[in-house]
């Protein structure tokens, strides 16, 4: 069976299948990226920096 990748913009960390967070149907690695980072939490992991994404629902760069 092939890994589960976090359903978070940019991150690169497996699910863990024992300990799976839901966004929308898909499955995430953390509550933060379930969450899509909405206050900047950081993921889990130390190497992964998925909460700079900037896709947090937010306005994008050209304010919109």
């Amino acid at each position: 069976m092939s890994e589960l990748k976090c359903a978070c913009p940019d991150c690169q960390c497996d699910v863990n299948p024992q300990q799976v967070f839901n966004h929308d149907g898909e499955a995430c690695c953390s509550q933060a990226c379930a969450e899509q980072h909405p206050n900047g939490e950081p993921c889990p992991a130390p190497d992964c920096h998925c909460e700079r994404s900037g896709k947090n629902g937010g306005p994008d760069v050209n304010g919109n």
